[in-house]
């Protein structure tokens, strides 16, 4: 739950920064989706979709849409 509420105010200042400067920001996100369950996963991912978002984690996402790096030894890996 406190993790949901965390992420109900993050897409609060994303509004106030999008009603200020007519741009939404770059949203980052560190390894969010390990305390969420898939319904308030697949919640949030439908309120960020039209948001550049960078997300960190441990964990193989399924999403669509995306471009996925890797960093392995130390590098950023393309796939």
């Amino acid at each position: 739950q406190h993790r949901t509420a965390i992420l109900s105010l993050k897409l609060s200042e994303l509004n106030i920064i999008y009603e200020e400067t007519r741009k939404y920001p770059i949203l980052l996100l560190d390894d969010f989706m390990s305390e969420l369950d898939e319904k308030r996963r697949k919640s949030f991912l439908s309120y960020i979709k039209d948001t550049q978002v960078i997300i960190t984690c441990t964990d193989k996402m399924e999403l669509e849409n995306i471009k996925l790096f890797n960093v392995i030894n130390g590098k950023i890996v393309d796939n």
